[in-house]
């Protein structure tokens, strides 16, 4: 049985996303509770968790601090409402860095990532270097930010520059979607015409027309993209 301990000094986020595991993960045995960074290391040299989810601004050792001195210990997964230290995060082997307020979805999946890896499955980052990419570095006005790829509903080709779309943002990378598309999980992400690669998991449904024209729905969007004859061979069933 799987072990964590979770770090927060904020005992009501510490409480909700223990349930949230609990939903997600009902195997996952939480084992102890730490509200400041000293805790949290010294409860992962004692119980010797399997994870250990940590809050970055903490009392006494940040989380940064102490994933630092445990990275060969167990998995880290970082619960922040800060995204600035993702690159420094990753850095120390973190192997995901989820923001409040936590999403279920996306919760979802740091599990499955965590199961995969716990498991020794191939597919994570001792056993393959093709690792689909899971955060994504783009401008957005005068900042640079990290966007989880689940957050993505889709990309598209602005010559040799990619947008990012998320249901709040758009963002634009300095890579053409081509290449891109090649570091992106192809479970999750699906080109459907020359310019435009979905995430298929904010795909509301998919119409096809008295001419046999395909087009994409989105959940919550009014948007909605066209499939290209190359690319309709991936709805069959329509």
């Amino acid at each position: 049985m799987p072990t964590a301990i979770i770090a927060d000094d904020e005992p009501l986020l510490c409480m909700e996303l223990a349930d949230a595991l609990e939903d997600l993960w009902p195997e996952l045995r939480i084992i102890a509770h730490a509200d400041n960074g000293a805790k949290a290391l010294r409860y992962i040299e004692e119980y010797q968790p399997d994870v250990a989810f940590l809050d970055i601004r903490m009392p006494s050792l940040d989380g940064l601090e102490v994933a630092d001195q445990v990275r060969d210990k167990c998995q880290v997964v970082f619960v922040t409402a800060y995204d600035e230290h993702a690159v420094t995060a990753f850095e120390q082997g973190a192997i995901d860095y989820v923001l409040k307020p936590i999403k279920m979805a996306r919760l979802a999946a740091t599990v499955s990532r965590l199961r995969q890896r716990l498991s020794g499955k191939p597919g994570n980052r001792e056993t393959s270097n093709d690792e689909p990419l899971q955060w994504v570095r783009a401008s957005s006005g005068n900042s640079l930010r990290f966007f989880p790829v689940q957050d993505i509903v889709y990309f598209r080709s602005e010559g040799k520059y990619t947008k990012l779309v998320t249901r709040d943002n758009q963002a634009l990378i300095r890579e053409p979607l081509r290449s891109l598309g090649q570091t992106l999980d192809s479970k999750m992400f699906w080109r459907i015409n020359r310019g435009i690669i979905v995430n298929l998991t904010h795909i509301s449904h998919v119409t096809r027309d008295n001419e046999g024209k395909m087009t994409v729905h989105l959940q919550g969007e009014a948007t909605s993209l066209p499939v290209s004859k190359n690319h309709q061979s991936q709805f069959r069933g329509m």
